[in-house]
């Protein structure tokens, strides 16, 4: 039988939140504090449910990798990728994702952080990363985003753009957030 893996990312198959790892590892806790500080209304807003998770995420983009290099951007994410994902791994769900691989099942990464500091990591063992897209002018971060969030709703919309479902026998989903719900419908047993 014909066998698709989805795994979230952030809080699932990596302990932390990968954006917040990321941006601490290039600018550093001084940096990274000061401005979290500066971030921290909306950032409650958004716990709160007030603002919306894209809207925050724009601004914390814009706060942090606003006119950035995307070549100085992309080389920090790779060094991340292969230096620092696998000191944060769950155990739990990193057994499970090689057992998939193991079995030659398709197995994929779904989520809201952008694929360049989580794909050179997966690329390792030949699993994509379907995530949030960073919008790019003129070889610079413009700190907004080139697709919807993949979070919630956007997850399933963006699995189904590069995945037929209908193919699969067997879905395993692995999730555990609120933007994971959706996702996790997918999940399919014989």
């Amino acid at each position: 039988m014909k066998t698709l893996a989805l795994f979230d990312f952030d809080g699932t198959l990596y302990k932390n939140d990968s954006l917040i790892a990321f941006t601490k590892f290039l600018k550093g806790p001084t940096l990274f504090y000061q401005k979290m500080l500066l971030l921290s209304p909306d950032l409650v807003g958004m716990k709160l449910r007030l603002l919306p998770n894209e809207k925050v995420k724009v601004k914390f983009l814009t706060a942090f990798f606003k006119g950035m290099e995307q070549d100085t951007f992309e080389s920090a994410a790779k060094d991340f990728a292969l230096n620092e994902i696998d000191k944060n791994l769950n155990p739990k769900i990193f057994d499970a994702f090689l057992k998939h691989l193991e079995s030659g099942h398709d197995v994929y990464i779904v989520s809201a952080s952008a694929a360049q500091w989580i794909a050179p990591w997966s690329e390792q063992y030949g699993v994509s990363v379907i995530g949030t897209q960073l919008q790019i002018e003129n070889g610079n971060l413009t700190g907004k985003l080139a697709s919807k969030n993949c979070y919630g709703i956007e997850k399933v919309n963006r699995i189904k753009e590069v995945v037929k479902l209908e193919d699969y026998q067997i879905i395993h989903v692995y999730g555990s957030g609120k933007g994971d719900r959706e996702m996790l419908g997918l999940a399919k047993t014989p």
